[in-house]
């Protein structure tokens, strides 16, 4: 997002006029300072958003200029400039605090990459205070409540949860529903059996000799000769 206020601490006029004509042409406000003591004014009455600061200042140290801005403007984002022979400066200026460093000579799209990061670590920022600040603001509301209340806060005065309820679990976790009396009172109908002496005799032959065949005896007495 432009408009931000990116403020350049160099005591090189050539390096403070490119970076600011750069800035400038991407629609960022821009604020330059030449020594240790005009970049402190000009944070001490402009809303600076990312500063950019030279360690090798020729009134002061730019690790001085980096406490001052820490203390009186602790939301703005600072990158360190440096050449090789100061890195150790640099290491010793984020551990007090900077969010960044850029090692001279630089590209000018390079010093732009480090604004964006530093831009949108602002916001991420920001935005992590103002959830704090909601989160504070239900805590102190739920204090007020047990106060007027006398005591804890009830499940009628606390919220309740949004959506349906869980569904029960079947088996053991949840319990299976019990035999209803209609249920039990059902009589159990027994297996059919069949009977193994009946199904193992033969069946009986009922077909039988015709009458009149020679060789059957005869079942009654002759009357002949009486």
């Amino acid at each position: 997002m432009a408009g931000e206020a990116i403020l350049v601490v160099d005591d090189d006029p050539f390096m403070r006029n490119l970076l600011s004509e750069s800035f400038a042409e991407l629609e960022y406000q821009t604020i330059s300072a030449g020594t240790g003591k005009d970049a402190l004014h000009a944070i001490s009455v402009n809303e600076i958003h990312v500063a950019l600061i030279d360690l090798s200042l020729g009134d002061s140290n730019g690790l001085d200029v980096v406490d001052t801005i820490i203390d009186g403007s602790p939301d703005t984002q600072i990158i360190i400039m440096t050449g090789y022979s100061s890195i150790q400066s640099a290491i010793d200026a984020l551990r007090q605090g900077a969010q960044d460093y850029i090692i001279k000579p630089f590209k000018v799209p390079e010093i732009h990459a480090a604004v964006a990061r530093s831009l949108k670590n602002q916001r991420l920022e920001a935005e992590v205070r103002q959830l704090r600040w909601k989160v504070r603001d239900q805590e102190h509301e739920l204090l007020q409540l047990k106060t007027r209340t006398g005591g804890p806060v009830t499940d009628a005065q606390s919220p309740r949860p949004v959506g349906r309820p869980p569904a029960r679990l079947p088996g053991a976790y949840g319990g299976a529903p019990p035999p209803t009396a209609a249920s039990a009172s059902e009589p159990i109908a027994p297996e059919p059996t069949t009977s193994k002496t009946a199904a193992s005799e033969p069946a009986p032959d009922t077909k039988s000799a015709p009458a009149g065949e020679p060789g059957d005896p005869d079942p009654q007495p002759s009357t002949e000769g009486e």
